[in-house]
């Protein structure tokens, strides 16, 4: 309830603030886990991609830091997020991620762990493809830029999805998740304008 009452007031806001140009919402499926991968530009990420998504909840993979106060982890995990430890392995958070993709819902996940204003292929975390490979479920790579100055253009685009059959019950070895990644962030390139 929390997630699609603020996600309803962020929508109305935004109109006001920025102008948001939206594609390949088609690509999204319509039922099923699916794993959003995306650059990460600017603090509202989180929140143009949850406007942009309609018909699907998302949940997010946030920093731990954003939950240091109980006020914040409140209002963080209402609206579907959940911490993760970027410097270590973090066993609950990809607990936490499979649950997630288990239920079917479509979980956000920005690669880099950090916002960077020029996207950057080779710094990508291989979260990703462990989920997508364990879940079987589809990634679709996603593009944001823009300014997020007051009354400018932002451009959030939605690939087509990737599958992993072919690394499916298998265990990854480093080699193939750099490649995987490689893949998904080259995707994630061409939707950046």
């Amino acid at each position: 309830m929390a997630y699609w009452t603020v996600r309803f007031i962020l929508l109305v806001a935004s109109k006001f603030v920025y102008r948001i140009k939206v594609t390949g919402v088609e690509n999204i499926p319509k039922n099923g886990a699916f794993i959003l991968c995306s650059n990460h530009i600017h603090s509202y990420d989180p929140a143009m991609i949850a406007i942009s998504v309609k018909k699907r909840r998302l949940t997010f993979m946030a920093k731990k830091e954003l939950f240091q106060t109980p006020i914040k982890a409140r209002f963080f995990r209402a609206v579907g997020a959940f911490p993760v430890d970027r410097n270590a392995a973090d066993l609950t958070s990809y607990r936490n991620a499979m649950a997630m993709l288990k239920a079917e819902h479509g979980l956000v996940v920005f690669s880099q762990g950090t916002r960077m204003k020029t996207l950057n292929v080779n710094t990508a975390k291989g979260g990703v493809a462990l989920f997508g490979v364990k879940s079987k479920a589809p990634i679709l790579p996603v593009g944001i830029s823009g300014t997020y100055k007051a009354f400018s253009y932002l451009y959030i685009n939605f690939g087509k999805p990737i599958t992993l059959e072919e690394y499916h019950g298998k265990r990854l070895k480093t080699e193939q998740t750099e490649e995987i990644m490689s893949k998904i962030m080259l995707e994630v390139e061409k939707l950046v304008q």
